[in-house]
């Protein structure tokens, strides 16, 4: 079984918000299963993933919130069956009434138009973050008939199973965590969706010549509309991708930063020849829709 290292993270103050911006650089850098405590967060890593204690200093130096103090400390867990744990104990379910409910195994729920059920297990999105939950309210409003999508790290493939939901002809769901790759596939059985082609890698493999694990008499890669919920800095490297493979008239939607983010991601993407359309925040994070002109 694979070993993990848990780091115990405290803050001063404790803030969920403080939470989920350390949640979000950690799984850049490898980690791949958090859980909140009173005061502050436990994030797990894998010791082949060779995450160092260095790293972990070097990132809390960049911490984008000045007055939380951060501290930390790590140690070796016991060996078991992580992913079994992860499973047994679940989320819990996110509603959003008249249109959506997202579940574990574990729950009962009561019944909305779109039932989605996930076995989040170390993949990250489960669904109960700011960015993540607008994202599926938004798309679950949207008639994807016919288009051709891409959810850029997908993560548990929410995102990629609500485009399938409406209707979208192709969804490619692309993440450079192997762990989240097979949890996608996974959650696109569990909702019976035959419409997703999951991809590892970053935005580069949507270059590649020819494409790869794509199944058979699909057709990569323009887009009509792109997904992505990663981090900001992310997201303005990946820019010039999304640009390439988005077809004219097509819509990028962007999350996973905040506000005062935004005209960073901005005028970036304007450099590029997109067009800001809609904005909207939920406790300071953001989501950003383009249409490429």
């Amino acid at each position: 079984m694979e070993k993990y290292l848990v780091y115990s993270f405290g803050f001063q103050p404790m803030s969920d918000v403080a939470a989920d911006v350390l949640c979000a650089m950690l799984a850049e850098v490898g980690f791949d299963s958090f859980q909140q405590t009173d005061e502050g967060v436990e994030a797990y890593v894998a010791q082949t993933a060779g995450v160092e204690e260095s790293v972990v200093s070097e990132l809390l130096q960049l911490f984008p919130l000045p007055d939380v103090q951060v501290s930390f400390s790590v140690s070796e867990l016991e060996n078991r069956d992580w992913n079994e744990e992860w499973e047994q104990n679940g989320f819990e379910p996110i509603v959003v009434p008249g249109l959506c409910v997202i579940h574990d195994t574990q729950h009962d729920v009561e019944p909305q138009p779109y039932d989605i059920l996930i076995r989040p297990r170390m993949a990250f999105g489960s669904g109960t973050h700011e960015t993540t939950s607008q994202l599926v309210e938004l798309l679950l409003r949207e008639d994807f008939s016919q288009r051709m999508c891409l959810d850029m790290g997908c993560g548990t493939g929410i995102l990629a199973i609500c485009m399938a939901l409406r209707g979208a002809k192709q969804v490619v769901a692309v993440d450079i965590d192997e762990f989240s790759v097979e949890n996608t596939r996974e959650n696109c059985e569990l909702n019976h969706i035959s419409t997703v082609d999951v991809i590892h890698g970053d935005a580069s493999v949507l270059s590649q010549q020819p494409p790869i694990n794509i199944r058979k008499g699909a057709t990569p890669f323009g887009f009509d509309f792109i997904v992505a919920n990663i981090h900001r800095n992310i997201i303005i490297a990946d820019l010039p991708q999304y640009v390439l493979h988005l077809n004219r008239g097509g819509r990028l939607m962007v999350s996973g930063f905040f506000t005062e983010d935004i005209p960073a991601v901005q005028q970036a993407a304007e450099q590029l020849g997109l067009q800001l359309i809609h904005q909207q925040s939920r406790n300071n994070w953001v989501v950003l829709v383009f249409v490429k002109k």
